[in-house]
């Protein structure tokens, strides 16, 4: 089975999130941008939680359906070419935060579960160490500390870094200042399940920092809105079930991983240095606005953790894709957010199939015949050589100025 897994995103219940991530949204928005199977999300949480187990049904071992009617509902809103299977797997993140962690010192971890049964054994422990009323929960221990408790339940739970290199919150990230996961995670760093990439970090870039040689990478969208799901997905190959996706993710290339799709990280506010008063990312050390010295962005921060000048070993494959909406406000100079835009979209999805299968499937007449022969060429393009060196002629558009280019 050969399918696009997105293995991070939020519940409504979730701080800085979309109200309408609801189960029914998320199950629709997976299928129109062709993801197959997708993480719940805050699992942790009692409401959603109470939501999920209300709402999914046990499919292949480890892996969750929408009950009969939700999906009945969902799949009306759908044009046929969008009506593929989808299944859920339980996840959550968790901010490890041990005593005297300061408001930005936590650092985030994802959680898998085959079971609502597992889910509920893990909210007994760490209802001990923190308050699970927040989507993202923080508990009051480090991560290895967590990584133990997650190994030592003895079932199929597993653990791995979220957004490895992000400078807030992560693993590697430069406003904790680690520079490899021994630091974080101890002597068990060989109990984590992969890493995930995150949006601002390749494959590339995670193979010249040694402490990840030993990992798997994969990608995910961390949406917090709708739009977002998929923005960022794993492409596996491997019989359907919770175990076998995790053998996979565990194995990476050399076990079912056949690669990524993400989003251009020139487009992603932390690889270059952040500003948080300007909300915005520069090229430089201080703040051209005054603002003082800037968080190191993972450019950056590579420079300064890498203990290799190049990847020692091949990365897996991946492709940075544009968002198709950003590809068509570009190429119709419309704000990529209008409604103009949404009506080419939706029209595309309905004719062809999802934004996953348009950016790297269907054939190039299909895509000329019912758009133009310039999105085609695009497409093609991006395909072969993803989007590095492409992104000037979009920002010359007017819906894509660098006021109006999304930082993802």
């Amino acid at each position: 089975m050969h399918y696009a897994a997105d293995l991070h995103l939020h519940s409504r219940y979730a701080a800085a999130v979309s109200s309408n991530m609801t189960l029914a949204n998320i199950a629709l928005y997976a299928r129109r941008k062709g993801i197959d199977v997708i993480g719940t999300g805050d699992c942790l949480q009692s409401l959603w939680l109470t939501e999920l187990e209300g709402h999914l049904v046990p499919a292949e071992e480890g892996w969750f359906a929408l009950t009969s009617p939700m999906e009945a509902d969902v799949l009306a809103q759908l044009s046929v070419s969008l009506r593929e299977p989808l299944r859920f797997v339980l996840s959550t993140e968790i901010n490890c935060a041990p005593p005297g962690a300061g408001e930005f010192d936590g650092i985030h971890q994802l959680v898998y579960f085959s079971s609502f049964e597992s889910v509920r054994k893990l909210r007994g422990i760490l209802a001990r160490h923190g308050d699970l009323s927040e989507g993202r929960p923080t508990v009051r221990l480090s991560s290895a500390q967590l990584l133990e408790i997650v190994v030592g339940m003895g079932d199929d739970t597993r653990m791995a870094p979220a957004h490895v290199m992000n400078p807030y919150f992560s693993s590697l990230g430069s406003q904790r200042g680690h520079q490899s996961l021994e630091e974080v995670f101890g002597a068990n760093v060989s109990q984590l399940l992969a890493a995930e990439t995150g949006l601002t970090s390749t494959p590339s870039m995670c193979r010249r920092v040694s402490s990840l040689d030993s990992l798997a990478l994969f990608s995910c969208s961390d949406a917090h809105s709708l739009e977002n799901i998929g923005r960022e997905c794993t492409l596996i190959d491997a019989e359907p079930g919770y175990a076998q996706m995790m053998e996979a993710l565990a194995g990476g290339e050399r076990n079912g991983v056949v690669g990524r799709l993400k989003v251009p990280i020139q487009l992603t506010r932390y690889y270059l240095n952040w500003c948080p008063r300007c909300a915005r990312s520069y090229d430089r050390e201080e703040c051209p606005q005054g603002h003082g010295s800037l968080a190191t962005g993972s450019r950056d921060w590579l420079e300064v953790m890498a203990d290799r000048a190049v990847p020692l070993i091949e990365p897996e494959p991946s492709k940075m894709l544009l968002p198709l909406k950003l590809l068509l406000g570009g190429l119709c100079q419309q704000n990529w957010k209008g409604k103009e835009v949404a009506k080419h979209y939706d029209r595309l999805l309905t004719r062809i199939g999802s934004e996953r299968k348009i950016l790297t499937e269907a054939a190039p007449e299909l895509i000329a015949t019912e758009f133009t022969p310039q999105l085609a060429n695009e497409i093609a393009a991006q395909r072969e050589k993803g989007f590095l060196g492409r992104l000037s002629k979009f920002r010359q558009a007017p819906a894509a100025t660098d006021s109006q280019m999304p930082l993802l």
